[in-house]
This record gives C-alpha cells, structure tokens and sequence, in this order.
C-alpha cells in the first residue's frame, strides 16, 4: 500500500510537520510521549567560597595548636609548681606563717603517751636548764630575738619507681636585718646540713639530712644535723653541729666552746656512764684516744643547747654524746 504523507507547519515550533508529526520538536500524535529535555547544571564555584573555606582551615589549624601550647603550657606550669613546693617550700610552718618555732621535733609526731612525754601535754622532748642531761636532739627555737628561723627541703626523687634511692634534707634559713650577714650564715648551714646532695646516689638508698636548731640567742645559734645514710640492709648514722657568732656571723671553733684536757676526759667518762649507760667503743679508748676523738673537728660534735653543752664524736658504729652543765664548765 502505498504511503500518503501530509505536510503542514508545527504551530509549535514552526518546523514542518509530516502526518500531524512535528520533524523537529516531536509535537503531534506523539505528545503523550514527548519530554523536554532537563540537565541539571550546578553552578560554578564562585572565588569567594574557595577563599572562605581556606580561611576557615586555617583559623581551625590556628585554634588547634593554640590548644594544644595551652595543655603543654599547664603540664609545664604544674610540674614546675610540684618541683617548686617539693623543693624549696617551708615545711614546718607555724600560725606566723614564717617556720616551725618552739621546742620538738618537726619531722615526725610522737603518740602522747608516757613514753614520749617528759613533763609536758605536746608529746615530745621538752629540754630544760634544769635537766640532770640532753636527753635528745630536739629543736629550741625563738621569735623573741632580733633574728628568725625559717624551715625549707629540698627533696630528689627518680622517675623510675622502682628506684629507691632518695635524697631528702630539711634545714634552716636565717633571717634578720643585716641580710649580707645571715644570708652567708645561712649558706654555710646549708653547706653542712646539704652536704651530700650531689653524692646521695653513692649509696644504695640514698641519704635524708634532718636539721634541727638546738639552741640560739642574741649571741650564739647552735644548728645540728642528723644524716641517715640507707644501706641495702642497713642505716648508718652520722651526727654534725656547728655554733656560729650572731654578732659576726664566723663560726664557733671546738677549740673556743670547750678545752679537751684531762679533766675534762675523766668528766666525759663518767657522764658517758650514767647518762648513756655502756658504750663499748667509749669504754676500750684509752684516754689518749679518748681525747684525739673529741679533739677531731672532722669527727667530734660540739653544740649548745638549753641544759649545757653536748660534746661526743662520730665512730664506725655510730655516734655519742654526753651533757657538760653549763655551771661544771
């Protein structure tokens, strides 16, 4: 059968139309079928979207370490505040706020009971002028004088935990108007109490120095230190002591607190006896070695204190000392 074809415009594009069917648009019998044609074009980025969120980055990286030198700067300013109160803090503080004053011991409380009372409600050695001896070291401290004690530490400690070698030591400071003066008496107590700061590790525990004032007027201060020194299954225990001039700041000789002779060797005998009971190291020194012991700056102790003066010595085995009353002198 032969095709008929009909021609005609497309009222809706103008293109020619062959059998009611649009040759360009499709418009005619097919337009239940027709679609036009949709993309969906998104829209280019504009310059300034890029550039805002490069700036955003950037303030967020800013924000970023800003926090984190905030963190690093707190853990520095902590650790630096422990080092600091573990360090070179006073200790022993009174109600004054300026150190540990009076009469005991500030390093450990003692129960109040009969065993550690001599005479009074505190629970510790209370010496008095009085007293038959010294009965042991003990702080004697006064805010009646011109010049002042005040307490610091200094302590080491090794990261590692299981390490348990230590360093701890506690001394005084003194204080008063003529600074240049006690701030060099002051030095040298530190040297005395310090002493072995720099050596501690020689030593399997290590060493704690405990300081303790046990006497000081307008004229004289009398400082004593009880060095530990920690051995794997042993303590070894060393007493020093130096009395310095207030007046001029130079320290007391031994030669200046006590003359060693003869008498007083029969004296320290005697009192090594009643007051300290046997000492067998004392008791096997002729008086000749007797004397070269408490003659020893290096090794003899010699301070004051509210009964008398205390005199003895360091030996292998430890340390003693005996009580001159001022009065026998």
């Amino acid at each position: 059968m032969e095709e008929k074809n009909e021609f005609g415009f497309c009222p809706k594009c103008g293109a020619v139309m062959q059998n009611g069917v649009c040759q360009s648009c499709g418009y005619g019998r097919r337009m239940d079928t027709w679609q036009p044609k949709v993309e969906v074009v998104s829209p280019p980025r504009s310059g300034k979207s890029v550039k805002g969120k490069v700036i955003a980055g950037v303030f967020i990286s800013i924000g970023i370490l800003c926090l984190a030198a905030i963190v690093i700067f707190m853990y520095f300013s902590i650790r630096t505040a422990f080092q600091r109160v573990m360090n070179d803090t006073p200790n022993y503080g009174s109600e004054y706020g300026n150190g540990y004053f009076g009469y005991g011991n500030p390093y450990e409380s003692y129960p109040y009971d009969d065993d550690y009372s001599s005479g009074n409600d505190s629970g510790y050695y209370e010496p008095d002028k009085n007293d038959e001896y010294y009965e042991e070291i003990t702080d004697a401290t006064s805010q009646d004088l011109d010049y002042h004690v005040i307490w610091k530490s200094t302590s080491m400690r090794p990261d590692d935990s299981d390490d348990t070698c230590t360093y701890d030591c506690v001394y005084p400071v003194l204080t008063g108007e003529d600074e240049g003066k006690f701030s060099s008496m002051s030095d040298t107590i530190r040297d005395l109490i310090c002493k072995y700061q720099d050596t501690y590790k020689d030593y399997e525990s290590g060493v704690s120095s405990s300081g303790y004032v046990t006497y000081m007027d307008e004229e004289k201060i009398s400082v004593v230190v009880k060095h530990s020194f920690y051995e794997k299954k042993s303590t070894i225990p060393r007493v020093e002591a130096v009395t310095l001039n207030i007046k001029t700041g130079e320290v007391i000789s031994h030669e200046n607190l006590v003359e060693i002779d003869e008498d007083l060797v029969w004296q320290f005998r005697a009192r090594n006896t009643s007051q300290n009971g046997t000492v067998e190291f004392v008791d096997n020194l002729s008086d000749e070695e007797l004397a070269e012991y408490l003659k020893d700056e290096e090794n003899s102790v010699m301070f004051y204190t509210p009964v008398g003066l205390e005199i003895g010595f360091n030996y292998d085995g430890g340390w003693v000392t005996v009580t001159l009353k001022t009065d026998t002198l």
